[in-house]
């Protein structure tokens, strides 16, 4: 038997080609400002745009504030009690804030341009008195600006304290300090064109300019007073027959209130000023003896 040979024939299989593996190195660049960046670095641009839209933000709340405390004082003029009602009724207390700050610095300018014309007032007197000499009185007007704001101060918590006991006595547990807060604030608002206008006209010292002034802040104050007044009796509700006496109450408590607080000042200051009084009496009787 013929044996059978089987050929095999065996195939090259190709050799694989080795794989060569290109590493492309891709450039990042920030889409909002183009700015190129490395690898894991997140751009600070979107920060700086927030930084500058809250200042933005923080300098139109500052011009928008200021505009409507300005408005909120020349409708205190046109409509009272339409302005006072709205005031008082709103959550917003910012508004009232900025009044009394602005309401307690005019002030303190007014009471220093006053110190000024009476200490002026005393050195002319006193130059006419002693021909041969000159006086010069010093103050310390920072300190006297300090004081006028505490002053001031006083002269705005009395009537809030006084219309909260009120209304706590005829049972009106609404009315809360923040209301008379915001009543007291906003209907003194015009006297912030008091304080710097006589500030104004006392430091020019022009005798009829004094005189027009002093009647024209008196007007003023006495409006301010009734838009107080009307504004806490429909802020109150009390029965019709009693109103008069929540009323006289109301201006009862608050005469007495300030007369205590006044008198408690002024015994401190005649106090500090007995205290001075031996070095004062020290210098004259130097001054006698020469």
């Amino acid at each position: 038997m013929a044996e059978e040979k089987k050929e095999t024939t065996k195939k090259s299989t190709p050799k694989k080609k080795e794989a060569v593996e290109e590493i492309k190195v891709e450039k990042r660049f920030c889409t909002k400002c183009g700015k190129e960046l490395k690898e894991g670095e997140v751009c600070d641009c979107s920060s700086n745009e927030q930084v500058n839209s809250t200042s933005s933000i923080n300098g139109d709340a500052i011009v928008n504030t200021c505009k409507n405390v300005w408005n909120t004082i020349i409708n205190v003029f046109k409509r009272p009690a339409t302005t006072i009602e709205e005031e008082v009724e709103s959550k917003e207390t910012n508004k009232s804030i900025i009044l009394l700050i602005v309401l307690a610095i005019s002030f303190a300018l007014y009471l220093m341009a006053m110190i000024s014309g009476m200490v002026s007032g005393v050195e002319e007197a006193a130059n006419s008195f002693w021909s041969y000499s000159s006086t010069n009185v010093e103050v310390n007007y920072f300190q006297v600006f300090i004081y006028g704001i505490l002053i001031y101060a006083i002269m705005a918590i009395i009537p809030m304290v006084s219309a909260l006991i009120i209304a706590k006595i005829t049972k009106n547990n609404n009315f809360t300090f923040k209301k008379a807060f915001k009543l007291y604030i906003t209907s003194n608002a015009p006297l912030v064109f008091v304080y710097l206008g006589m500030a104004i006209i006392l430091l020019i010292d022009v005798s009829l300019l004094n005189v027009l002034g002093m009647i024209a802040a008196l007007i003023i104050s006495i409006a301010c007073f009734f838009n107080f007044i009307l504004g806490f009796n429909s802020q109150t509700k009390v029965k019709e027959d009693r109103r008069s006496y929540a009323i006289t109450g109301l201006m009862t408590t608050w005469i007495v209130i300030m007369v205590v607080a006044f008198l408690i000042v002024g015994a401190t200051l005649v106090g500090s000023a007995i205290d001075n009084l031996p070095s004062n009496s020290n210098d004259i009787n130097d001054m006698f003896n020469w």
